[in-house]
């Protein structure tokens, strides 16, 4: 089973979050700051991988993005997904996709979680 280039990029996605994750354990954190410089790169990759995710999808869709949807989903994810999702597809599978995207942040962030702490436990 091949996979399609838009999971392809959300595995890219996903995988960042873990090395990330892993990296920050050996990384100190900016002066005063609870984050690293390689958390401050990572946003920008989020950035480009969101952007890159919607052009994908489109294409693969078959239904380009209307506006600039991808790119403000490439500015500010958070709200630029949801309105990509809302722009191209009916309202039912937009929210559902919408639900989807929050699941997908959400194990997103405990992959860079468990990088972090496994590594934390295996220094220790």
């Amino acid at each position: 089973m091949t996979m399609n280039r838009p999971r392809w990029i959300l595995l890219a996605l996903a995988l960042s979050f873990l090395v990330v994750g892993i990296a920050d354990a050996f990384l100190p954190p900016l002066r005063g700051k609870d984050y690293t410089v390689l958390d401050v790169a990572h946003v920008f990759l989020i950035s480009a991988l969101c952007y890159t995710w919607c052009r994908a999808d489109g294409l693969a869709r078959g239904v380009p993005a209307p506006g600039r949807s991808a790119l403000l989903a490439g500015i500010f994810p958070l709200l630029g997904v949801p309105v990509y999702f809302f722009r191209t597809r009916p309202w039912r599978r937009a929210l559902l996709a919408t639900l989807g995207a929050v699941a997908f942040l959400v194990s997103s962030l405990v992959l860079a979680a468990v990088g972090t702490l496994s590594v934390e436990w295996l220094r220790n």
